[in-house]
């Protein structure tokens, strides 16, 4: 399983975090920079593991 590094953007209703993970792309939002970073850097230290369930 491969990760890329999580990217931050701002949006009008808060910050964007994005990470492709599997081929796939998951994403936080978050009402803060600070929150933001926090995830990014959870999300970088530990991936998330795919579940099992397709859609």
């Amino acid at each position: 399983m491969t990760t890329d590094t999580p990217t931050l953007t701002r949006e009008k209703d808060g910050w964007l975090i994005r990470v492709k993970m599997a081929g796939r792309i998951q994403e936080v939002h978050c009402a803060n920079e600070v929150q933001a970073r926090y995830f990014a850097v959870m999300l970088a230290l530990n991936p998330l593991k795919p579940t099992r369930f397709r859609n």
